[in-house]
């Protein structure tokens, strides 16, 4: 026997008619065992790309909010720090008590 050969014993023909048992390469075995080696019907493929393109639309409208709020947040602190160097210029002689 060659170790690259499994037993598959099914209670009848399985998905892809398969009899009751046969002898299966691991490869094979193992590439049956993912979605990408059926066939999807329509309805499927539907369903999926809704789903995905439902995610993307929510993505970026959660993100948006955040977008602005950064935004708003870099203006303020921008302003806030031009004021302050602005006025640190105006007072340069004066003596500060801030320590």
């Amino acid at each position: 026997m060659s170790e690259k050969l499994v037993f598959r014993s099914t209670s009848g023909g399985d998905y892809y008619g398969a009899p009751y048992g046969e002898y299966m390469e691991k490869r094979q075995l193992f590439l049956r065992s993912y979605q990408f080696s059926r066939k999807q019907s329509f309805a499927e493929k539907v369903s999926r790309s809704v789903t995905r393109v439902k995610r993307v639309v929510l993505t970026r409208l959660r993100s948006a909010p955040k977008l602005k709020r950064v935004v708003w947040s870099r203006l303020r602190s921008a302003f806030y720090y031009r004021r302050r160097r602005f006025f640190r210029l105006l007072h340069l002689h004066e003596p500060c008590y801030c320590f």
